[in-house]
């Protein structure tokens, strides 16, 4: 079930004063286990592939495989490409069907940023596909993207940037990081708000896990509208593989080792989306 696109859904969000939990997926389990947690709650989802998935799986391939699980969902599933650099390659899952799509350009000039935004966005229009840029550069580890140091988000570049693309999402550099956090975490609150008050374009908030509740929600009083979660599922994923061996040395059942894998990244998927106040979100 879709019927709606990633702009419209998020802007319903932003009206509803929730975020909608975008999920990096890396394989079947994790997918079905996150598409279960949103029906059982009634939320809107964002099922996130990682440049890394696409290739390790193939891109026809995948979205085959998400496309049958969200065939018959109670729910609409948004598939989103996220921090896509090469071009081809955010053509290449237009072509074979993704909802969404980020193209990353954020290392490359303002003027260079916006030409490679551009291009995908005018590729993307053709197909109803809608695109998520990012101004900024956002530290942390995220796959092969590897940055040590954060470039701010400029109000003004957001502005012109914007202005010149007419892309469906922004995701501003505010403080967060991809991966884990290493001590205090500071958040530009006021740029989320300015952004969120000024232009329509709703505010995506890249590196999620790890930050605080009361963070989350201070972040979407002030309009931020999908928040990316992605290492909180791989460290669920392999830790529960890694608890359920412990526990049953002696067993050689698959099944039961993925039905246990599938149960822990629900929890996970579960809290993100409760937290998130997208409880409800598909009837509001």
């Amino acid at each position: 079930m879709t019927g709606i696109n990633m702009g419209q859904m998020l802007l319903k969000a932003k009206e509803g004063q929730y975020a909608i939990g975008a999920f990096n997926i890396f394989n079947y389990i994790s997918a079905k286990a996150a598409i279960k947690a949103a029906e059982d709650l009634n939320s809107f989802l964002i099922l996130q592939t990682s440049v890394g998935t696409v290739k390790q799986i193939g891109a026809s391939q995948l979205i085959e495989m998400l496309n049958i699980l969200r065939s018959d969902t109670k729910v609409p599933v948004i598939v989103h490409l996220d921090h896509c650099k090469d071009v081809s390659l955010a053509k290449e899952c237009i072509d074979k069907g993704w909802d969404s799509v980020m193209i990353d350009a954020s290392e490359k000039s303002l003027i260079e940023n916006i030409d490679t935004t551009l291009e995908v966005k005018c590729y993307a229009e053709k197909k109803n596909v809608t695109v998520e840029g990012e101004l900024g550069v956002i530290r942390g580890v995220e796959e092969e993207i590897i940055v040590d140091e954060e470039k701010t988000t400029k109000y003004s570049e957001v502005v012109e940037y914007l202005n010149a693309t007419g892309i469906d999402a922004i995701a501003p550099a505010v403080g967060t990081a991809h991966g884990l956090y290493k001590g205090a975490v500071s958040i530009n609150y006021d740029l989320v708000k300015k952004i969120s008050k000024n232009i329509d374009c709703p505010v995506v908030i890249h590196g999620g896990t790890g930050l605080e509740d009361d963070v989350f929600k201070r972040l979407i009083r002030n309009g931020a509208t999908k928040i990316n979660i992605s290492t909180a599922l791989k460290h669920a994923y392999i830790d529960a593989c890694r608890e359920y061996i412990q526990t049953n040395n002696e067993e050689y059942n698959p099944l039961k080792l993925d039905a246990y894998v599938e149960s822990k990244i629900y929890e996970v998927v579960k809290k993100h989306i409760i937290t998130f106040n997208s409880v409800d979100s598909v009837t509001r």
